[in-house]
């Protein structure tokens, strides 16, 4: 709950209620291309090692009494080292150090810690090559405003389930959600009541929340970013662009610093027709990317636009089709397009640095049409090409993870999520999804990508 507001938990009957999401995590006995051999492998029994210590232990068996001793000895020195108990929690998830808070009063002391929730967000990876996100969070455009989630693993369900549970709760009420945006765990926050605006910044995972002071602007448009990387700061920016003139569409940048608590106006102007209220943090940067070619750059560290030297320049497109995915992993950062009509054939362009200039190149061709053997619905039935397109689907997560080498391309359909693996080919759906129009199929834009955190704020 937001600091000085008089919000009243509902009760569960007058909740709205979304779409119902049942992850399945059912796996496809089919491959888009012929399988791998088998890897043959040999199981060993104990009896059968060979390893010394295994023979020792084998030939020299321990009493159950002296094992007890052991384990009782090691376990009090470990309980009494303060300093050996904070480096053990220090690798655990943040989700599991908040329920072993309750273990003790010396555990509760350490994990609630300001300086080891600092410790613990450096340690975690963000935007390296081995991260895939536990999940995304998924709003939707349509009234009733509830969120929902997709899981990446079946292990993440329940978590997932009671930080969306939390967060409905904390959004919940007469305030309208004008602008929504996360980095890295944090989730940025505009809200609309009685013609007036409030900014707050939320955790999900340590479900707590802080207002943010507001920002002066001669109109209501406001788009807000946050940005958050704990690899180089244990603070958090947002960046405000708002309309500074009613005659002329320009855009103002204005940054505030959660170090200081301050907004400060910088001296940036774009006056392009670019939405900023979905900007992607990479290398340090936010960037922003529309179908119509317009992008910017804008540098966090200096509170500035990137000179035109540096802007994104993305490539030519057919006039057919949107942007249909813009997003960063693994340290990547990627933007997909179809490449025909029927948007089955999409092409994969990855920002790379290139001789002091960011150029997109293309990283892959992906043809989806097989798929639609299996999902018919992908396809619409009828449409207006003058006006429409003909695919039913949209694309909410692309997870790269370099050190596992493993690429995954999770899709939504009307009725399902579904993945699909580049490296081993094959498919998953991850869950069913129950709607009552198909406008409840969820985009890139309305999936916010969930990493745990235990950041202050």
């Amino acid at each position: 709950m937001l600091p000085g507001d008089t919000f009243q938990t509902p009760s569960a009957a007058a909740k709205p209620k979304g779409p119902i999401i049942k992850h399945s995590f059912k796996p496809i006995e089919i491959f888009l291309s012929s399988p791998s051999s088998p890897i043959s492998s040999t199981t060993h029994t104990p009896s059968e090692s060979n390893h010394p210590r295994q023979q020792e232990e084998d030939q020299n068996p321990k009493s159950p009494g002296q094992s007890s001793s052991s384990s009782s000895l090691a376990a009090f020195v470990i309980a009494h080292n303060e300093h050996l108990v904070t480096h053990i929690l220090l690798r655990l998830p943040p989700i599991s150090l908040l329920r072993f808070q309750s273990v003790s009063k010396q555990w509760q002391s350490i994990i609630s810690n300001p300086t080891f929730r600092r410790l613990h967000s450096r340690g975690r990876p963000t935007t390296t090559a081995s991260c895939f996100p536990p999940g995304v969070l998924l709003f939707p455009l349509e009234l009733p405003r509830v969120f929902g989630f997709i899981a990446f693993r079946q292990e993440e369900v329940n978590s997932m389930a009671n930080i969306v549970s939390h967060l409905n709760t904390f959004l919940y009420g007469p305030r309208n959600i004008s602008c929504l945006h996360s980095c890295n765990g944090l989730l940025a926050i505009v809200f609309n009541f009685d013609n007036r605006e409030e900014f707050a910044v939320y955790n999900p995972t340590t479900r707590e929340s802080k207002l943010v002071p507001m920002i002066e602007t001669p109109h209501n448009y406001k788009d807000l970013n946050i940005v958050f990387d704990p690899e180089k700061s244990d603070h958090y920016k947002l960046v405000c662009i708002w309309v500074g003139s009613s005659k002329q569409w320009v855009h103002r940048f204005s940054v505030y610093s959660s170090e200081n608590g301050v907004w400060r106006n910088t001296e940036e102007t774009a006056t392009d027709d670019l939405c900023y209220d979905k900007g992607m943090l990479w290398n340090g940067d936010l960037h922003w990317i529309s179908p119509w070619n317009y992008s910017a750059c804008f540098d966090v560290s200096n509170e500035r636009l990137r000179p035109l030297r540096y802007t994104i320049r993305t490539p030519e497109f057919e006039e057919h089709g949107g942007d249909w995915y813009f997003g960063e992993s693994g340290g990547h950062l990627f933007y997909i397009r179809p490449n025909e009509p029927y948007g089955t054939l999409l092409d994969f362009f990855e920002l790379e640095l290139e001789r002091d200039c960011l150029r997109w190149n293309i990283k892959y061709h992906v043809d989806l049409t097989p798929l639609t053997t299996l999902y018919p619905q992908m396809i619409k039935e009828e449409y207006d090409p003058t006006f429409d397109e003909a695919c039913a689907f949209h694309i909410i997560g692309f997870l790269v993870d370099d050190k596992e080498k493993k690429t995954t391309l999770v899709i939504s359909l009307a009725d399902k999520i579904i993945s699909c693996d580049f490296n081993n080919l094959t498919l998953m759906e991850l869950a069913d999804v129950e709607v009552d129009t198909k406008r409840d199929v969820y985009s890139w834009y309305l999936a916010f990508p969930h990493v745990e955190t235990l950041a202050c704020l």
